[in-house]
């Protein structure tokens, strides 16, 4: 089993800010510094990063519901890990489809650039046959 996942996430979160490593505001949490985020990304191997971005984004897609924000989130994470191709078909055209709405509000909040970058993730996850079968 993967040890970086196999933690209670908000037990773990709220450790973290007890030992000054992260901050919280409201439900918000972020760490206390950018060399620490970053030194603590490093310590994690390159295998479990990705498992740990999919899982992250897997779940906030789950409650993203109608919330911009969470999904945009989500679909941020989700990307990180569809650039190395391991995805099954259905997870290929789950993702492309979430591109699709993470485009939709994108476009919403006039940040252009970002929508296009969607629009081409989710083209790339798409097959290349993928008019006649999707």
């Amino acid at each position: 089993k993967n040890e970086v996942l196999s933690c209670n996430m908000l037990n773990e979160l709220e450790q973290a800010v007890k030992e000054g490593i992260m901050e919280k505001a409201g439900p918000m949490y972020q760490f206390t510094h950018e060399i620490v985020q970053q030194t603590i990304y490093e310590l994690i191997q390159s295998n479990n990063r990705m498992l740990l971005h999919m899982t992250i984004g897997k779940n906030l897609l789950k409650s993203a519901a109608n919330n911009p924000t969470l999904h945009l989130l989500a679909v941020d994470q989700i990307n990180i890990c569809c650039k190395d191709g391991d995805l099954s078909p259905d997870e290929s055209e789950q993702y492309a489809s979430a591109n699709a709405t993470a485009a939709k509000f994108a476009i919403g909040a006039s940040s252009f650039e970002q929508a296009r970058s969607y629009i081409n993730i989710g083209i790339q996850l798409l097959k290349a046959q993928h008019w006649q079968t999707q």
